[in-house]
Protein backbone atom coordinates (compact mmCIF):
# COMPACT_ATOMS: atom_id res chain seq x y z
CA UNK A 1 0.00 0.00 0.00
CA UNK A 2 1.06 3.23 -0.86
CA UNK A 3 2.59 5.21 1.91
CA UNK A 4 0.61 8.57 2.73
CA UNK A 5 3.03 11.27 2.15
CA UNK A 6 1.39 14.15 2.57
CA UNK A 7 3.28 17.00 4.39
CA UNK A 8 0.41 17.88 6.92
CA UNK A 9 0.12 13.94 7.95
CA UNK A 10 0.77 14.82 11.79
CA UNK A 11 -2.03 16.54 12.11
CA UNK A 12 -3.91 13.52 11.85
CA UNK A 13 -3.82 13.59 15.56
CA UNK A 14 -6.28 16.67 15.70
CA UNK A 15 -10.27 16.34 15.58
CA UNK A 16 -11.40 17.97 12.27
CA UNK A 17 -14.93 18.48 11.48
CA UNK A 18 -15.33 16.68 8.01
CA UNK A 19 -19.19 16.50 7.70
CA UNK A 20 -22.32 17.64 8.67
CA UNK A 21 -24.14 14.86 10.17
CA UNK A 22 -27.48 15.46 8.01
CA UNK A 23 -24.60 14.25 5.09
CA UNK A 24 -23.87 11.02 6.41
CA UNK A 25 -27.15 8.19 5.70
CA UNK A 26 -26.65 4.39 4.65
CA UNK A 27 -24.50 4.93 2.01
CA UNK A 28 -20.56 5.03 2.80
CA UNK A 29 -18.67 7.92 1.40
CA UNK A 30 -15.24 8.68 0.09
CA UNK A 31 -13.44 11.24 1.92
CA UNK A 32 -9.82 12.65 2.32
CA UNK A 33 -7.92 14.07 5.13
CA UNK A 34 -4.58 14.71 5.70
CA UNK A 35 -3.74 13.17 2.72
CA UNK A 36 -5.12 9.89 3.65
CA UNK A 37 -8.09 8.18 1.99
CA UNK A 38 -11.03 6.71 4.00
CA UNK A 39 -14.75 6.05 4.03
CA UNK A 40 -16.85 7.03 6.36
CA UNK A 41 -20.26 5.06 7.26
CA UNK A 42 -23.38 4.73 9.44
CA UNK A 43 -24.46 1.28 10.95
CA UNK A 44 -27.52 -0.08 11.25
CA UNK A 45 -27.33 1.26 14.87
CA UNK A 46 -26.68 4.83 13.74
CA UNK A 47 -23.05 5.19 14.66
CA UNK A 48 -20.83 6.83 12.52
CA UNK A 49 -17.93 5.08 11.84
CA UNK A 50 -14.47 5.66 9.50
CA UNK A 51 -11.72 3.30 8.18
CA UNK A 52 -8.91 3.23 5.60
CA UNK A 53 -10.09 3.15 1.63
CA UNK A 54 -8.64 0.62 0.52
CA UNK A 55 -9.61 -2.80 1.46
CA UNK A 56 -6.60 -5.41 2.63
CA UNK A 57 -7.24 -7.99 1.03
CA UNK A 58 -7.24 -6.89 -2.71
CA UNK A 59 -7.40 -2.65 -2.58
CA UNK A 60 -10.94 -2.64 -3.68
CA UNK A 61 -12.59 0.46 -2.38
CA UNK A 62 -14.92 0.11 0.60
CA UNK A 63 -16.57 2.77 -0.54
CA UNK A 64 -17.80 0.84 -2.91
CA UNK A 65 -19.29 -1.23 -0.57
CA UNK A 66 -22.11 -1.55 1.40
CA UNK A 67 -23.44 -1.48 5.52
CA UNK A 68 -24.50 -5.17 6.59
CA UNK A 69 -25.84 -4.33 10.36
CA UNK A 70 -22.90 -2.95 12.32
CA UNK A 71 -20.67 -4.03 9.53
CA UNK A 72 -19.09 -2.23 6.03
CA UNK A 73 -19.33 -5.00 3.81
CA UNK A 74 -16.32 -4.78 0.90
CA UNK A 75 -18.33 -5.07 -2.43
CA UNK A 76 -15.21 -7.34 -4.12
CA UNK A 77 -14.70 -10.47 -1.74
CA UNK A 78 -17.21 -9.80 1.25
CA UNK A 79 -15.11 -9.60 3.71
CA UNK A 80 -16.36 -6.96 6.62
CA UNK A 81 -15.14 -4.40 8.72
CA UNK A 82 -16.19 -3.16 12.04
CA UNK A 83 -16.17 0.21 13.24
CA UNK A 84 -13.06 -0.13 15.14
CA UNK A 85 -11.18 -1.93 12.47
CA UNK A 86 -11.84 -5.74 13.32
CA UNK A 87 -11.78 -7.89 10.56
CA UNK A 88 -13.87 -11.09 9.30
CA UNK A 89 -13.56 -13.20 6.46
CA UNK A 90 -15.77 -15.31 4.43
CA UNK A 91 -13.03 -18.23 3.98
CA UNK A 92 -10.82 -17.24 6.92
CA UNK A 93 -13.43 -16.88 9.98
CA UNK A 94 -10.57 -17.73 12.79
CA UNK A 95 -8.00 -15.23 11.39
CA UNK A 96 -7.73 -12.46 13.60
CA UNK A 97 -7.02 -9.51 10.81
CA UNK A 98 -7.57 -5.64 11.93
CA UNK A 99 -7.61 -2.81 9.42
CA UNK A 100 -6.60 0.74 10.36
CA UNK A 101 -9.98 2.47 11.49
CA UNK A 102 -10.40 6.26 12.82
CA UNK A 103 -11.98 7.72 15.74
CA UNK A 104 -15.45 9.29 14.90
CA UNK A 105 -17.55 11.71 17.58
CA UNK A 106 -21.15 13.45 16.22
CA UNK A 107 -21.14 17.36 17.79
CA UNK A 108 -22.35 20.68 16.98
CA UNK A 109 -24.11 19.33 13.89
CA UNK A 110 -20.72 17.56 12.64
CA UNK A 111 -18.88 14.39 12.28
CA UNK A 112 -15.74 14.44 13.83
CA UNK A 113 -12.50 12.70 13.25
CA UNK A 114 -8.98 11.73 14.10
CA UNK A 115 -6.08 9.19 13.71
CA UNK A 116 -5.63 7.47 17.38
CA UNK A 117 -2.12 7.50 18.27
CA UNK A 118 0.28 4.51 19.02
CA UNK A 119 0.76 5.98 22.44
CA UNK A 120 -2.41 6.53 23.55
CA UNK A 121 -4.50 4.48 25.62
CA UNK A 122 -7.24 1.77 23.03
CA UNK A 123 -10.70 4.00 24.19
CA UNK A 124 -8.74 7.35 24.70
CA UNK A 125 -10.78 9.95 23.25
CA UNK A 126 -9.51 14.08 23.63
CA UNK A 127 -11.66 16.80 24.26
CA UNK A 128 -13.37 18.31 21.01
CA UNK A 129 -12.62 21.65 20.09
CA UNK A 130 -14.61 24.22 22.08
CA UNK A 131 -16.07 28.01 21.50
CA UNK A 132 -18.54 29.90 22.50
CA UNK A 133 -22.07 29.71 21.25
CA UNK A 134 -24.29 29.49 23.79
CA UNK A 135 -25.55 33.44 23.63
CA UNK A 136 -26.32 33.25 19.43
CA UNK A 137 -28.40 30.95 17.30
CA UNK A 138 -26.98 28.45 14.38
CA UNK A 139 -27.57 30.08 11.28
CA UNK A 140 -25.96 27.44 9.18
CA UNK A 141 -23.14 25.24 8.64
CA UNK A 142 -21.56 25.36 5.08
CA UNK A 143 -18.55 23.47 3.42
CA UNK A 144 -16.10 24.65 0.60
CA UNK A 145 -13.08 23.46 -0.62
CA UNK A 146 -10.65 25.33 -1.82
CA UNK A 147 -7.44 24.57 -4.50
CA UNK A 148 -4.57 25.68 -2.14
CA UNK A 149 -2.28 24.61 0.44
CA UNK A 150 -3.50 25.32 4.75
CA UNK A 151 -1.06 27.76 5.16
CA UNK A 152 -2.70 30.02 2.29
CA UNK A 153 -5.81 29.55 2.69
CA UNK A 154 -5.60 30.54 6.54
CA UNK A 155 -3.88 33.62 5.00
CA UNK A 156 -6.88 34.51 3.04
CA UNK A 157 -8.97 34.68 6.57
CA UNK A 158 -6.72 36.00 8.75
CA UNK A 159 -5.76 39.17 6.94
CA UNK A 160 -8.40 42.04 6.13
CA UNK A 161 -7.00 43.80 3.73
CA UNK A 162 -8.70 41.74 0.70
CA UNK A 163 -11.79 42.67 1.92
CA UNK A 164 -11.87 45.88 0.17
CA UNK A 165 -11.52 44.54 -3.18
CA UNK A 166 -13.17 41.15 -3.09
CA UNK A 167 -16.03 40.85 -0.32
CA UNK A 168 -19.25 42.67 -1.29
CA UNK A 169 -21.25 42.72 2.01
CA UNK A 170 -18.84 41.91 4.76
CA UNK A 171 -15.77 44.56 4.60
CA UNK A 172 -13.67 47.84 5.23
CA UNK A 173 -14.38 50.64 2.62
CA UNK A 174 -10.32 51.47 2.84
CA UNK A 175 -7.97 49.59 4.35
CA UNK A 176 -5.81 52.77 5.49
CA UNK A 177 -8.77 54.08 7.80
CA UNK A 178 -8.58 50.61 9.56
CA UNK A 179 -7.42 50.60 13.17
CA UNK A 180 -5.02 47.36 13.63
CA UNK A 181 -3.89 45.41 16.95
CA UNK A 182 -2.07 41.92 16.87
CA UNK A 183 -1.55 40.12 19.64
CA UNK A 184 0.45 36.67 19.60
CA UNK A 185 0.20 33.86 22.37
CA UNK A 186 1.96 30.79 22.84
CA UNK A 187 -0.93 28.40 20.99
CA UNK A 188 -2.76 31.40 19.12
CA UNK A 189 -2.77 35.01 17.42
CA UNK A 190 -5.05 37.51 18.11
CA UNK A 191 -6.29 40.12 15.46
CA UNK A 192 -8.62 43.14 16.18
CA UNK A 193 -9.69 45.09 12.88
CA UNK A 194 -12.43 48.42 13.18
CA UNK A 195 -12.67 50.64 10.21
CA UNK A 196 -15.86 52.02 8.45
CA UNK A 197 -18.37 49.18 6.52
CA UNK A 198 -17.89 49.08 2.96
CA UNK A 199 -21.43 50.10 0.67
CA UNK A 200 -23.53 47.31 0.09
CA UNK A 201 -27.12 46.50 -1.36
CA UNK A 202 -29.49 47.58 0.73
CA UNK A 203 -31.75 45.00 0.55
CA UNK A 204 -29.58 43.09 3.27
CA UNK A 205 -30.07 46.34 5.63
CA UNK A 206 -34.17 45.78 5.42
CA UNK A 207 -33.92 42.58 7.54
CA UNK A 208 -30.96 43.49 10.25
CA UNK A 209 -29.95 46.50 11.68
CA UNK A 210 -26.81 47.61 9.68
CA UNK A 211 -25.98 50.63 7.01
CA UNK A 212 -22.90 50.92 4.90
CA UNK A 213 -21.77 53.97 6.88
CA UNK A 214 -21.72 52.06 9.94
CA UNK A 215 -18.08 51.61 11.68
CA UNK A 216 -17.54 47.57 11.33
CA UNK A 217 -15.37 45.83 13.95
CA UNK A 218 -13.89 42.26 12.53
CA UNK A 219 -12.16 40.48 15.79
CA UNK A 220 -10.65 36.92 15.90
CA UNK A 221 -8.74 34.55 17.76
CA UNK A 222 -7.31 31.82 15.67
CA UNK A 223 -5.64 28.37 17.30
CA UNK A 224 -4.22 25.62 15.44
CA UNK A 225 -5.30 21.81 17.16
CA UNK A 226 -6.46 22.11 14.56
CA UNK A 227 -6.65 25.49 12.28
CA UNK A 228 -9.92 26.93 13.69
CA UNK A 229 -10.25 30.69 13.68
CA UNK A 230 -13.45 32.26 15.69
CA UNK A 231 -14.92 35.98 13.89
CA UNK A 232 -16.55 38.10 15.84
CA UNK A 233 -18.09 40.98 13.70
CA UNK A 234 -19.95 43.72 14.98
CA UNK A 235 -21.53 47.58 13.63
CA UNK A 236 -21.84 50.52 15.43
CA UNK A 237 -23.13 53.99 14.64
CA UNK A 238 -21.46 56.29 16.84
CA UNK A 239 -21.77 55.04 20.27
CA UNK A 240 -24.72 52.95 19.42
CA UNK A 241 -24.14 49.35 18.87
CA UNK A 242 -26.23 47.41 16.48
CA UNK A 243 -28.64 44.91 17.55
CA UNK A 244 -27.08 42.34 14.81
CA UNK A 245 -23.52 41.05 14.94
CA UNK A 246 -21.99 37.37 13.25
CA UNK A 247 -19.82 35.10 15.04
CA UNK A 248 -18.33 32.85 12.40
CA UNK A 249 -16.73 30.11 13.46
CA UNK A 250 -14.28 28.29 10.69
CA UNK A 251 -12.25 25.12 10.86
CA UNK A 252 -9.33 24.79 8.14
CA UNK A 253 -8.70 20.92 6.74
CA UNK A 254 -5.34 20.16 5.23
CA UNK A 255 -7.74 17.31 2.86
CA UNK A 256 -4.59 17.08 0.65
CA UNK A 257 -0.87 19.25 0.02
CA UNK A 258 -2.74 21.78 -1.76
CA UNK A 259 -6.58 21.13 -1.42
CA UNK A 260 -8.25 22.66 2.15
CA UNK A 261 -11.89 22.65 3.32
CA UNK A 262 -13.52 24.74 5.21
CA UNK A 263 -15.95 23.98 7.53
CA UNK A 264 -17.85 26.71 8.57
CA UNK A 265 -20.44 27.50 11.68
CA UNK A 266 -22.37 30.91 11.48
CA UNK A 267 -23.90 32.18 14.79
CA UNK A 268 -26.02 35.20 14.91
CA UNK A 269 -28.73 36.86 17.57
CA UNK A 270 -32.18 36.40 17.18
CA UNK A 271 -32.99 39.52 14.96
CA UNK A 272 -36.49 38.87 13.86
CA UNK A 273 -39.50 37.86 16.16
CA UNK A 274 -40.27 33.79 16.50
CA UNK A 275 -40.47 31.58 13.67
CA UNK A 276 -39.58 34.74 11.22
CA UNK A 277 -35.64 34.37 12.62
CA UNK A 278 -35.47 30.66 11.16
CA UNK A 279 -37.30 30.97 7.93
CA UNK A 280 -36.60 34.37 6.70
CA UNK A 281 -32.82 35.95 8.76
CA UNK A 282 -31.13 32.20 9.72
CA UNK A 283 -31.23 31.39 5.39
CA UNK A 284 -30.39 35.26 4.29
CA UNK A 285 -27.37 35.22 6.59
CA UNK A 286 -26.13 31.71 5.45
CA UNK A 287 -26.92 32.42 1.89
CA UNK A 288 -24.86 36.06 1.84
CA UNK A 289 -22.36 34.74 4.18
CA UNK A 290 -21.70 31.52 1.58
CA UNK A 291 -21.85 34.22 -1.31
CA UNK A 292 -18.83 36.12 0.57
CA UNK A 293 -16.85 32.61 1.15
CA UNK A 294 -17.66 31.75 -2.30
CA UNK A 295 -15.77 34.76 -3.68
CA UNK A 296 -12.84 34.02 -1.59
CA UNK A 297 -12.46 30.75 -2.52
CA UNK A 298 -12.57 31.90 -6.13
CA UNK A 299 -9.52 34.05 -5.35
CA UNK A 300 -7.90 31.84 -4.33
CA UNK A 301 -8.38 29.28 -7.10
CA UNK A 302 -6.28 32.22 -8.91
CA UNK A 303 -3.06 32.05 -7.02
CA UNK A 304 -0.68 32.21 -9.45
CA UNK A 305 1.60 30.19 -7.00
CA UNK A 306 1.05 27.43 -4.28
CA UNK A 307 4.09 27.57 -2.60
CA UNK A 308 2.83 28.02 1.36
CA UNK A 309 6.71 30.29 1.86
CA UNK A 310 6.35 33.87 2.65
CA UNK A 311 8.93 36.73 2.32
CA UNK A 312 8.99 39.20 4.90
CA UNK A 313 10.22 42.06 2.90
CA UNK A 314 7.09 41.36 0.66
CA UNK A 315 4.84 41.97 3.78
CA UNK A 316 2.24 44.83 4.49
CA UNK A 317 0.82 45.47 8.07
CA UNK A 318 -1.87 43.09 7.58
CA UNK A 319 0.55 40.08 7.39
CA UNK A 320 2.19 40.20 10.26
CA UNK A 321 -0.07 37.34 11.77
CA UNK A 322 0.64 35.24 8.98
CA UNK A 323 4.46 34.43 9.69
CA UNK A 324 3.30 33.67 13.31
CA UNK A 325 0.39 31.11 12.00
CA UNK A 326 2.81 29.43 9.99
CA UNK A 327 5.23 28.76 13.08
CA UNK A 328 2.31 26.96 14.82
CA UNK A 329 1.20 25.45 11.88
CA UNK A 330 4.86 23.67 12.03
CA UNK A 331 4.22 22.61 15.35
CA UNK A 332 1.03 20.83 14.77
CA UNK A 333 1.05 19.76 11.38
CA UNK A 334 4.20 19.40 9.59
CA UNK A 335 5.63 17.54 12.67
CA UNK A 336 7.45 20.10 14.74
Amino acid sequence: MAENTCRYRAGLRHWHPLLPTRQLRRRPLRLQLCGEPLVLFRTASGVAAAVREACPHRRMSLAAGRVRGEQLECAYHGWRFDRDGAVHCPLMPAAELRHHAFQVREAHGLIWLRQPQPQEPPQALPPLPSWPHADLLLAGITLHTVPAPLELTLDNFTETEHTTTIHQVFGFRDPAQVQLRVDLELNATRVWNSGPQKPFPRLFDAFIDIRPADAFANDWVTSFAPPLTVYEQTWRRGERLRRFRLRVVMFFLPLADACTQLTTLLYTPRVLPGPLHRWLAAPMVRAISTYELDLDVRALARLADLDPQLSPRSLGPFDRVLLENRRRIQAGYLGG
